[in-house]
């Protein structure tokens, strides 16, 4: 063989050898042994996962943990649920009221009929099911939280 020849069989090799190595030596997630990590569990991931999405209703609270909802983000608007009352299960929802009742105790019954609410619920992307919707959090805008300062306390 002459010169050339030799050197461009060693080119091809060395090129053969180059593409080859990335595939073999690239670690599979499922193997024993592997540092990759994966993809995780089948069907966490992606578009309608079973965690849902947060809806946000804004209103006026008429009472019994029903809300005159007014204006809402996408998943509300979407879901055809602004413009109606929409019923809500308080009884696990953050609380964030005055203490209209003065008994020290924060609970839904000093939210007021006619006050200026956003409730928040995690509800299914699609299809929000069926009324009363579990709310994660009531934030009262008419009769917010009183918030203590320094000089309160002295």
């Amino acid at each position: 063989m002459n010169k050339h020849a030799l050197s461009r069989v060693a080119a091809a090799g060395a090129v053969l050898a180059l593409a080859a190595a990335p595939a073999a030596l690239a670690a599979r997630p499922d193997d024993p042994g592997s540092q990759g990590k994966g993809h995780g569990k089948v069907g966490t991931h992606g578009k309608g996962g079973a965690k849902g999405v947060t809806y946000v209703f804004k209103g006026t609270y008429t009472g019994g943990g029903s809300v005159d909802v007014a204006r809402g983000n996408a998943h509300a608007r979407k879901a055809d649920l602004v413009g109606g009352s929409v019923s809500f299960d308080l009884s696990a929802a953050k609380l964030v009221v005055g203490d209209t009742v003065p008994d020290g105790v924060l609970t839904a019954d000093d939210v007021v009929a006619g006050d200026r609410v956003v409730v928040k619920a995690r509800l299914p992307r699609k299809d929000p099911g069926d009324q009363p919707y579990a709310a994660r959090q009531l934030v009262d805008q008419t009769n917010p939280p009183v918030v203590e300062t320094e000089s309160d306390t002295d």
